[in-house]
């Protein structure tokens, strides 16, 4: 469904005429399709079937209040940046269990706010962060859920400057040391470790980048998993690209079955995390809004493909 096309040479959104809006509000002004917004949060939803999940809108995507509540009525978690973020979510109605608050700036004060309101997970970006998050919490006599953002050093493909999975990126903790910082974690009093995660750009129009993360991420989850650290979630994310001119997102693309990876090793690490029945975590945000042009998607948009791959290789079939 494209919300926005022609009728007799006149712009329409979904069934009303742009002109009209534009006569009745003014201009400049926004427009967005509820029934396009919500086609594509069902279109992640459905992705993952009846394996347990929580999709999570980031917020920085767009904060304005009426598209977020749209999100909550649907059953919406919110992925966040900011204390800011968190009060919007709020007051839009949102449940504060369903949020993750990701992001490298986290102050303290942000801390203290998440941590009163009960949040789902804090996505931890440093060992510094991970021992002042840990204070925070044993003054407020909380234990913090914490994930662990790992960098899986893969090149996404995308441009540099929205490009976050490789070594060079100031996001995350290398992968190779993920061992030991979770270890170190799980020392700390009040933190709990609740997950794991990982994000490698945006506007990424080929698929074997997620798969290449995703087999680093799950190959940890494993070497965790033998260490004693049983993790609850999965948050892998990555946009998915859109069609600003002549991109193509690669949204058909077949997905592998994780029978015939070709490594043992990385088949026992699928059966163990389907076998442990952790949570998926994808995180939605402009592609949850924004139709691509050629109206090529499979689902009407980008967002489902990344997700649905994603979880899929997490161990849904």
């Amino acid at each position: 469904m494209n919300p926005f096309g022609f009728r007799d040479r006149q712009l329409f959104a979904e069934d009303v005429p742009v002109a009209a809006i534009a006569e009745q509000v003014g201009t400049p002004c926004y427009i967005y399709s509820r029934a396009a917004i919500e086609a594509r949060y069902r279109a992640f939803d459905a992705a993952f079937g009846t394996r347990a999940h929580q999709v999570c809108y980031a917020v920085k995507a767009n904060s304005t209040l009426a598209l977020l509540n749209v999100l909550v009525r649907l059953g919406a978690g919110f992925d966040i940046v900011s204390g800011g973020e968190l009060e919007r979510v709020r007051r839009a109605g949102g449940d504060t269990a369903k949020v993750v608050f990701s992001g490298v700036g986290k102050t303290r004060e942000e801390m203290q706010l998440a941590l009163a309101a009960g949040i789902g997970c804090f996505n931890v970006e440093s060992e510094p962060e991970l021992d002042q998050l840990n204070e925070v919490a044993g003054r407020m006599g909380k234990r913090a859920p914490v994930a662990l953002r790992v960098n899986p050093d893969v090149d996404p493909a995308t441009h540099p400057y929205i490009s976050t999975g490789l070594k060079e990126s100031k996001f995350g903790v290398p992968i190779e040391r993920a061992l030991a910082i979770y270890q170190r974690a799980q020392s700390l009093p009040h933190l709990q470790i609740t997950g794991v995660g990982c994000h490698i750009g945006s506007q990424i129009t080929d698929m074997d980048p997620f798969v290449d993360a995703l087999e680093r991420v799950v190959e940890l989850v494993g070497e965790l998993g033998d260490a004693g650290i049983e993790l609850e979630h999965l948050d892998l994310g990555g946009g998915l690209g859109i069609n600003y001119r002549d991109e193509s997102a690669g949204s058909r693309v077949a997905l592998p079955a994780p029978a015939t990876h070709d490594s043992a090793r990385a088949r026992h690490r699928w059966q163990r995390w389907r076998a442990a029945r952790a949570r998926a975590v994808p995180e939605a945000g402009r592609s949850a809004q924004l139709r691509d042009r050629g109206c090529r998607h499979e689902r009407s948009h980008a967002p489902g493909a990344l997700r649905r791959l994603a979880r899929y290789r997490a161990g849904e079939s």
